[in-house]
């Protein structure tokens, strides 16, 4: 009967099984830590007796030496007067020059290096030197006291007394195995109460597991209904309030994608044919072909991210591959001035570009190009979007070598940020008040990208006035 009980508790349910082990996981940590420190109290409790002892015994010792005799040496009173180190004691007796020789031990240990133990030490310098620690001669652990034997105030000697651990040790385990004995029969009645406890609220978790596996597989309509108005029925309610928003997320996601499929594929293929066309159609004038070749090159990149864009889901659970090559600054700085330099009096901003040094310029980082590239087309776009007219646009670049990073500043001084919407303006889809975006993926996406880099897009603004976005990319 009580063997079909126990098995019901364990195995007739995982619930019950999960909330039983936590619950004993923390039992078993704070009866842990309660052994621990009755452990380490009782040893200490035990081993200060022992020490306090052997303290007082030693130095009884070493008073009564130092008061018979002052005017022969320690060598010479061991010979006649052996009982005044003994007499006080049942330890085993050492008494040690000091250069760390064995002068006399009771027990006849004979000792091939001289002693060096910290109490040793303690005691040479005049104090009182205590250690615990395991000897050659003995298959349990000592503990040794050591005091310095004076004459004329200064330390002539060390004399040091050493007792067995075996007997408290043992007692010690008595007192432990006693504890844990008790430990063992209170877990086996807490295991039977929490299993009692936990029967009563399987049921509704059941139920609230099969809902979520449901709404795992899809089946969004699914609700949970007339659960217990507790800790339980909260839960439910916060599936129900789950997989609301997962639907008007799905819904929207289907709904961006739809507007990608139609707006994207058909205008940047027109694009790119153009493009190409009009390169063969005997162009003369080096800065239009550039400029072709430009749009050729970027309806390319663009149409290549089309298909990862229409997997938003995908994109924002960090699975786009990236294809990293090695480039330099000096590429990123170009590109920039290629993209920016000819929309500059056409729109009427002024760019301005702070020097950037050869060091600086030949900086090689390892990225994925294409991505790096759209960060930079979002952050300028938006720029130019949202400046003054002759505003201006300002680049500059920042090293920083203790980290091995650099930022890339671009910093405009147009309508800036509301303070309000700053912290939010890189979460997918936000569209603040002034934004222009049709979507509100540009940051969010670009912020994506900075962390598949390891690095970050930072963004701040005084609205009204001006705001800085800064690429912080690590170097290679």
């Amino acid at each position: 009967m009580k063997s079909n009980f126990i098995k019901k508790i364990f195995v007739s349910s995982s619930i019950r099984y999960s909330i039983i082990k936590s619950s004993i996981s923390v039992f078993l940590f704070i009866i842990l830590v309660l052994s621990l420190s009755i452990s380490y109290y009782v040893r200490k409790a035990y081993y200060d007796t022992i020490s306090d002892n052997l303290s007082s015994q030693i130095i009884k010792a070493v008073e009564n030496y130092q008061s018979n005799y002052k005017n022969s040496s320690l060598e010479t009173n061991i010979l006649l007067d052996l009982d005044n180190f003994i007499s006080s004691t049942s330890a085993q007796v050492q008494v040690i020059d000091l250069d760390g020789q064995v002068l006399m031990d009771t027990i006849g240990v004979t000792y091939d290096e001289p002693i060096d133990t910290y109490d040793f030490k303690t005691a040479i310098f005049g104090g009182l030197g205590q250690w615990i620690g395991k000897v050659s001669y003995s298959n349990s652990k000592v503990m040794s006291v050591s005091y310095p034997i004076e004459n004329y105030d200064q330390v002539i000697g060390v004399l040091r007394f050493t007792v067995s651990l075996d007997y408290a040790n043992k007692n010690i385990t008595k007192i432990i195995f006693t504890f844990i004995l008790a430990v063992i029969i209170a877990l086996i009645f807490y295991i039977i109460i929490i299993g009692l406890v936990t029967e009563k609220i399987i049921q509704p978790i059941k139920t609230l597991t099969n809902i979520a596996k449901k709404m795992a597989v899809g089946d969004l309509g699914v609700r949970c209904r007339n659960l217990p108005k507790n800790e339980v029925g909260a839960l439910g309610d916060t599936l129900n309030y789950m997989a609301d928003e997962i639907s008007k997320k799905d819904q929207l996601k289907n709904e961006f994608i739809s507007t990608v499929s139609h707006e994207l594929r058909t205008p940047l293929t027109s694009i790119k044919g153009w493009a190409i066309t009009l390169q063969y159609d005997k162009v003369n004038d080096p800065d239009l072909l550039n400029g072709l070749k430009i749009i050729e090159g970027e309806t390319e990149r663009l149409s290549s991210m089309v298909e990862e864009l229409l997997d938003f889901s995908k994109f924002i659970s960090q699975k786009v591959t990236l294809k990293f090559e090695k480039i330099y600054i000096k590429n990123i700085h170009e590109y920039i001035i290629n993209y920016i330099k000819p929309r500059e009096d056409r729109e009427k901003f002024k760019f301005i570009i702070d020097d950037i040094d050869e060091d600086i310029a030949l900086i090689s980082l390892n990225v994925d190009f294409n991505r790096i590239k759209q960060v930079l087309v979002n952050v300028l776009d938006n720029a130019i979007k949202f400046i003054k007219e002759n505003g201006e646009i300002t680049l500059r670049y920042l090293v920083d070598k203790n980290k091995n990073i650099i930022y890339l500043e671009i910093i405009d001084n147009g309508i800036g940020i509301p303070s309000e919407e700053l912290s939010r303006v890189k979460e997918k889809f936000f569209k603040g008040k002034s934004s222009k975006s049709k979507n509100g993926l540009g940051l969010s996406i670009s912020d994506e990208i900075m962390k598949l880099h390891g690095g970050e897009l930072l963004i701040d603004s005084v609205y009204g006035e001006w705001t800085k976005v800064t690429l912080v990319l690590p170097m290679e």
